[in-house]
């Protein structure tokens, strides 16, 4: 069965752009304003992969809408012998195009970095991506 010649995708720019706008617009009236805070890596070491003098210098305002909206998931609180540790998990998501004209031109990032931060203002909680 051959392709329907009314629907061509590959040159279909402008109802691509009609649904990235739908997506914005959406995100804006059912989303949350959340801080993202991106990690300026300071003294990175090549051998283990890894910085431990990392710095969060700056701190962006973007709208993002939450996908678990009936708590958090993840392992909540765990007791262990070294203290509490709060394993709350949170799917945010956002428009790319969004993070590029909000974050990408401070920081020249195309896409949120592992380590990133962000902070969720209504319940006063800070998480970090992984």
């Amino acid at each position: 069965m051959a392709t329907s010649v009314f629907y061509n995708n590959f040159q279909a720019s402008q109802e691509q752009e009609l649904l990235n706008n739908l997506i914005i617009e959406s995100i804006r009236i059912y989303g949350n304003d959340c801080w993202y805070i991106p990690r300026k890596l300071n003294n990175y070491d090549e051998v283990y992969g890894a910085d431990d003098q990392s710095s969060y210098e700056q701190a962006i305002l973007m709208e993002m809408y939450i996908e678990n909206y009936d708590g958090f998931k993840g392992d909540g609180n765990f007791m262990s012998k070294f203290g509490i540790e709060i394993r709350d998990q949170v799917t945010f998501a956002f428009s790319m195009r969004v993070f590029d004209d909000e974050v990408g031109v401070l920081t020249t990032q195309p896409r949120p970095n592992e380590g990133d931060l962000i902070f969720f203002p209504l319940n006063k909680k800070c998480f970090q991506i992984r």
